[in-house]
């Protein structure tokens, strides 16, 4: 892990963001994945959304559950257009059994998250096994969490002193990180 990052020196709430913000950041992925080669697939945009609209972090099952919902209402949507007869084939083929959606298979979502995770899109909490969206998306940097235990509010800090303990691991002491998880739980400012 390199040490070079995007320092930021205010928190940032994580799952603050606005439904012009979750569309500004798809399409940022989007084009990020494009210049890079990387295969932003639809199931990846899709666990990206769920993970930008979420109020709070968000754990993999919970993603598999939200998913296999999408997929129930999208089968509801398509019988119910070809029963008012908005389906070209529901008129050529008259289907009397319903088929079931295809289920969502747990190691699809995890290597979908691990993709998130290695482009620098999401952030994952070790101490509640769960996700958020990245403040800085694609930037390079270290981040504290702060976790509040009453309210499920994650602020996400970026600040010189974080950085500052990271280039001590590396430079002064030798350590090399490969990967870091700086997470604070408490109360929040709004819970104390």
């Amino acid at each position: 892990m390199s040490t070079t990052s995007s320092n930021c020196e205010h928190l940032h709430d994580v799952q603050d963001l606005t439904p012009h913000d979750v569309i500004e950041r798809l399409t940022a992925a989007k084009e990020h994945c494009r210049l890079s080669g990387a295969r932003f697939t639809p199931l990846r945009q899709q666990i990206y959304q769920l993970v930008l609209e979420s109020d709070q972090p968000v754990g993999a099952y919970d993603l598999i559950t939200q998913l296999q919902q999408m997929r129930l209402f999208e089968m509801d949507d398509s019988d119910t257009l070809k029963a008012s007869g908005l389906s070209k084939q529901s008129a050529e083929k008259p289907s009397t059994k319903k088929r079931a959606p295809k289920n969502v298979a747990p190691p699809t979502v995890y290597r979908s998250l691990e993709f998130l995770l290695s482009e620098g899109l999401i952030h994952q909490l070790t101490s509640i096994n769960a996700y958020v969206p990245c403040c800085h998306p694609r930037a390079q940097h270290t981040a504290a969490f702060l976790i509040c235990d009453q309210c499920q509010r994650v602020q996400e800090c970026s600040s010189l002193p974080v950085q500052e303990m990271m280039s001590f691991a590396e430079q002064d002491v030798g350590f090399t990180v490969e990967r870091s998880v700086i997470e604070l739980s408490g109360r929040c400012q709004v819970c104390q």
